[in-house]
């Protein structure tokens, strides 16, 4: 397999194009779950408010929220809002600057929305005081993930708008309509690289088998008797037709799904763990099952797939010998001996081609509820979180759809195997000088 893949390098610019487009379909594919977490948790809850920095302060709540803020993070406040008026607008539009006044902004907001519950007058209390509750506020905070904190510092800046007459439903609607618009282009743009991967991996493996079957060709007429011999001519029929058929079908299948597969699995786990989610621990679960278990089929039938490559040979050379052997059979009325010979090669090649089928057969509803089952313990996991404050509903939809992606690329994949396996087995040689050895050898 490894010297077929040698021959690709003349195809070398154009497989590293293919695997920039899969890589950029994975990263297309990965960011739809996240789009649809933020159209639930910013655009449905939130009101389309992506964090806790008010683009707008009344005097009032401005100082209030500098009141409460601790006295090194005051500047911070005081450098990104500029009075306009009555208001306070913020002026900042470094991105790295806004995460970092998010943090700030979402403890002030959390003491005042706490005050403001619980009826206390805050004016009435002294800096040491609002130090000493401050403190205990991120103590608690420390146990919920950052998610949880922004939404619920979200809360008072939502109040904050209403006071000034923003109308929020307008705010939601655009940010809905703007986050659609994101994802129907990110789906189109993966659309896009999916059907230039299947035609450019098509015309890579095209080309592979075209450069195969010459060199077979001029290879075997090369051959000398003994040669021909040592290999059978049935045995090359079948190299030359069937083999290369299947290597050109698994070359276009390891481009569009095999490698694809691993990219989308370890992409996922990549951003589970950028997230945080207490729940990434799931994801691993489920590419480690479902890894085992491929491993596990491939390892049983390989050895199958092996003596079902031999008995093919078989097939094609007991048939060859009775379709040239005809007078002689008759001659010699051997035709109930040739029957049986070829009744027994046919009937073991079935029994083993029986075995391998079900294996493959029993894969994939295999992997389908190795699958279901971590949906189903993403469901119930997240809906424990989700009502210990601990989870966001968004972040549970997007650990589904990132199951839901490996699941259809690594179920895919699983279809894969067989032919994987054969062509693996079975290794064209056609380099000057040697035979075509390590395919198949001598048929039985």
């Amino acid at each position: 397999m490894l010297r077929m893949l040698g021959k690709l390098k003349r195809n070398a610019g154009w497989l590293f194009v293919t695997l920039a487009l899969l890589f950029l379909q994975a990263n297309c594919d990965l960011a739809l779950p996240e789009y649809t977490s933020l159209i639930v948790d910013t655009g449905i809850q939130q009101k389309g408010i992506q964090d806790a920095v008010p683009e707008t302060l009344r005097e009032g709540t401005y100082e209030l929220i500098m009141s409460v803020t601790a006295h090194d993070q005051r500047p911070l406040v005081e450098d990104n809002y500029k009075r306009d008026g009555d208001l306070y607008r913020l002026i900042s539009e470094d991105q790295a600057q806004r995460d970092e006044l998010a943090d700030v902004m979402a403890e002030s907001e959390l003491i005042l929305t706490f005050a403001q519950r619980e009826g206390i007058d805050l004016t009435q209390f002294n800096d040491e005081q609002i130090s000493m509750m401050r403190s205990e506020l991120e103590k608690n905070l420390k146990n919920y993930p950052e998610t949880i904190v922004n939404q619920a510092a979200v809360s008072f800046v939502q109040e904050e708008y209403k006071a000034q007459g923003i109308d929020l439903n307008h705010m939601q609607r655009s940010y809905l309509l703007m986050m659609g618009a994101k994802m129907i282009a990110i789906s189109l743009i993966s659309m896009l690289a999916a059907m230039i991967v299947t035609f450019l991996s098509s015309r890579i493996a095209a080309s592979l088998a075209r450069d195969l079957r010459r060199e077979v060709y001029r290879k075997v007429l090369s051959f000398s008797a003994s040669e021909m011999n040592h290999f059978s001519t049935a045995s090359l029929i079948t190299r030359s037709t069937n083999d290369i058929q299947q290597v050109q079908l698994v070359m276009t299948l390891i481009f569009r799904i095999v490698v694809f597969a691993p990219v989308m699995a370890i992409g996922a786990i990549v951003k589970v763990a950028h997230t945080g989610s207490y729940l990434r621990w799931i994801l691993v679960v489920a590419v480690a099952c479902v890894a085992v278990l491929m491993a596990f089929v491939f390892i049983l039938a390989m050895p199958r797939f092996k003596q079902l490559q031999k008995k093919i040979d078989r097939i094609n050379l007991i048939a060859r010998e009775m379709l040239t052997g005809v007078p002689v059979i008759r001659a010699f009325t051997t035709e109930k001996h040739e029957e049986k010979r070829f009744d027994e090669a046919n009937t073991d090649f079935m029994k083993t081609n029986l075995f391998v089928s079900r294996l493959m057969a029993v894969l994939m509803p295999m992997m389908m509820l190795v699958m279901n089952g971590i949906m189903v313990l993403i469901v119930y996991a997240g809906s424990h979180g989700i009502d210990q404050g601990m989870l966001q509903v968004g972040d549970m939809i997007t650990l589904s759809g990132w199951i839901h992606c490996c699941k259809q690329r690594l179920c895919g994949a699983a279809g894969c195997v067989r032919l994987l396996v054969v062509v693996c087995l079975h290794d064209l040689d056609v380099k000057a000088g040697k035979p075509l050895g390590g395919l198949r050898g001598k048929p039985p």
